[in-house]
């Protein structure tokens, strides 16, 4: 990426800043149903933790990679599932794939409550 060096600092540090947020929070493999987005998803670790009727709407995937990844792969799974409008989340694991044997991915389910 090209960015003008006449430009001021506070500009390309925002052009920076934006690209990269822009790369992290489009990661999320998502392949499922859509709805309006929600402010709040609720994080499970086990189907038998959820109280409530509810349905799977979705399947997402996250490469973890890097410092903190175990975390931050969470981080986008939930980011993703309130733009999808989930009411909550099961986090599956990890499986291994993709290109490399020792490429980790992060698993989950998107969830809608049934009313």
């Amino acid at each position: 990426m090209y960015i003008n060096p006449s430009l001021p600092k506070l500009v390309r540090t925002l052009l920076i800043a934006a690209t990269f947020t822009f790369h992290a929070c489009k990661t999320v493999s998502y392949v499922g149903d859509r709805y309006q987005p929600t402010e709040q998803v609720d994080v499970y670790y086990a189907e038998r933790d959820i109280k409530q009727e509810y349905r799977v709407i979705g399947h997402l995937s996250e490469e973890v990679k890097g410092i903190n990844g175990e975390e931050r792969a969470k981080q986008q799974i939930i980011a993703k599932c309130r733009e999808v409008g989930a009411d909550g989340v099961i986090i599956l694991g990890f499986d291994y794939g993709g290109t490399k044997e020792t490429e980790q991915y992060q698993k989950a389910q998107a969830i809608k409550y049934i009313e």
